[in-house]
């Protein structure tokens, strides 16, 4: 039975170890992933950044290059093409922010999902050491109990073997001395005559 709760034991202990071996691999990705996903926003910023600086170069070369009406309507169409490209660059960056940011939330709830299963694990391995610990008391206060009973009847073989106690017909008798000792709380029990 001992031999089954330390089974028992070892089995969730291993259990425990693979999961907090699974958790730590699965941490270490989603750091990487998260370090991925922050360069790459780190580059559309400076990709937009670029393409600002060029569409405004581009502005003005037009409006030199062409006349006062001209210049108006290509300068409102490069400003616009460049606001919109600004726009879905913006979106496409706020997207992977928020990617990275969910990701982020995640490795977070993994974190805390493998201290919980550290702690559950710690937990269960107490109980079993208190119910090993419960289980050997118990054996060790039952043989206690049985060699009580192993040296009782060990002094009652004496008392035979010395002629203190023996048959009187169908009944037991007793040999006592002629001043017997009484014990017990009324008395009720005589030393047997040595």
């Amino acid at each position: 039975m001992d031999s089954t709760r330390t089974e028992d034991v070892e089995t969730a202990r291993q259990a425990l170890i693979r999961l907090m071996a699974i958790a730590d691999r699965l941490e270490s990705r989603n750091a990487q992933v998260a370090q991925r996903i922050d360069a790459a926003t780190v580059a559309l910023d400076q990709g937009v950044s670029r393409l600002d600086a060029g569409g405004g170069r581009f502005a003005q070369d037009a409006l030199q290059v062409l006349g006062s009406s001209v210049r108006q309507v290509m300068a409102q169409s490069a400003a616009q093409a460049v606001d919109g490209l600004h726009q879905r660059l913006q979106q496409g960056a706020d997207s992977v922010r928020a990617a990275a940011q969910a990701m982020d939330a995640q490795r977070k709830g993994l974190a805390a999902a493998r201290h919980t299963l550290v702690w559950n694990g710690l937990i269960a391995l107490l109980l079993g050491s208190l119910l090993a610990a419960g289980a050997a008391a118990w054996v060790v206060h039952r043989s206690l109990q049985d060699l009580a009973q192993v040296h009782f009847g060990q002094d009652l073989l004496r008392a035979t073997q010395r002629g203190a106690i023996t048959r009187c017909g169908d009944s037991l008798c007793v040999k006592v001395s002629r001043k017997p000792r009484h014990f017990g709380k009324d008395g009720q029990y005589v030393l047997l005559e040595e």
